[in-house]
């Protein structure tokens, strides 16, 4: 068991991560949070491959955060958030995140991970679906044109593919993330998009995709009708 899990079990505490609606969200669907779980690393900053040190950072940060989940006992983690605070030459990866516990006789074979806060878990579940796991997709590059210089106030080609370039194999990454993953689809839940210049005449960007991996478990769907008003008198 990790050290700050054992610690955390040992003091009998439990704590959590979710709001009100989020708590009561996943207790509505069977899944009762057993408290709030981390993983983090500080890695040397890539020069060469900045996508790549992205990508072993979150991945280092959330196998770290599963094995605190495992060692309470859980069945999944809500909820997930991910910052990475660079200082200098090292980035600092942290993942937090709420661990829950199926209450009903049917639990998952593996802890699942999402960044789906407890009412979309809620809604998602009935509808028959399940999430399975968090899916990220990274890609970077950098490129140069002597004649950057000479082009204010226009587009510039160079660039322009660079960032296209990059959104789109981010995404092919997640895509291929979810697949791997055994998944049915997948919810993409942000995108980001880092840029900046090398000089006067070059450029790097970097794209991420995240979201979440998603499995059919069921018939579906949920129902979709609700009352816009609802009354609080015996009518009806």
């Amino acid at each position: 068991m990790p050290d700050r899990a054992a610690r955390y079990t040992a003091s009998g505490l439990r704590t959590s991560l979710l709001t009100v609606p989020g708590a009561v969200g996943a207790e509505a669907v069977g899944l009762r949070p057993i408290g709030e779980v981390m993983g983090c690393v500080v890695e040397h900053a890539g020069v060469d491959d900045p996508a790549a040190c992205l990508r072993r950072g979150y991945t280092t940060a959330l196998d770290r955060l599963r094995a605190e989940a495992r060692a309470l006992g859980a069945d999944g983690v809500l909820a997930i958030r991910c910052t990475v605070t660079r200082a200098g030459r090292t980035r600092e990866f942290v993942v937090l995140g709420t661990a829950v516990r199926a209450t009903g006789g049917k639990r998952p074979g593996r802890v699942f991970t999402t960044s789906l806060s407890g009412p979309d878990v809620a809604k998602l579940l009935p509808a028959g679906w399940v999430p399975v796991t968090l899916a990220i997709g990274l890609d970077g590059g950098t490129v140069y044109d002597l004649a950057m210089p000479d082009r204010p106030a226009r587009e510039i080609a160079a660039p322009t593919e660079l960032v296209t370039r990059v959104r789109a194999t981010a995404r092919a990454e997640f895509l291929e993330a979810v697949r791997l993953s055994g998944a049915d689809g997948g919810l993409v839940s942000a995108t980001t998009l880092s840029a900046w210049p090398l000089g006067r005449t070059g450029a790097a960007a970097v794209a991420g995709v995240f979201g979440t991996a998603i499995a059919r478990c069921g018939d579906g769907p949920a129902p979709r009708d609700a009352l816009a008003v609802l009354p609080l008198d015996r009518r009806g």
